[in-house]
């Protein structure tokens, strides 16, 4: 399983749960449908399955961006909605 370093150099279990909650909130603040918001987090979590295998550890900021260069792709304005949070939140751009 990978580990994600955080910013502050903490390290966690990749959660699959957290991600697919993030995306949903933002997804919600996107005014996505219930159905589409779960069918976009699976399809997120696929794509970065791949990408993370075989992979010890990831650093916050390098998974942050896989997952907001598929949202790009998949539903723009969710992505949108994810960057507005971080900018207004953790002063993220």
């Amino acid at each position: 399983m990978t580990v994600v370093i955080k910013r502050n150099g903490k390290r966690e279990q990749f959660d699959q749960d957290k991600l697919r909650r993030a995306i949903a909130a933002a997804a919600n603040e996107a005014d996505v449908p219930p159905d589409r918001c779960e069918a976009l987090a699976g399809e997120v979590i696929a794509n970065l399955a791949g990408e993370l295998a075989g992979r010890a550890e990831v650093r916050a900021i390098e998974l942050r961006e896989l997952v907001l260069s598929r949202l790009d792709r998949l539903e723009p304005r969710v992505a949108r909605s994810w960057r507005d949070y971080d900018r207004e939140s953790k002063g993220l751009s």
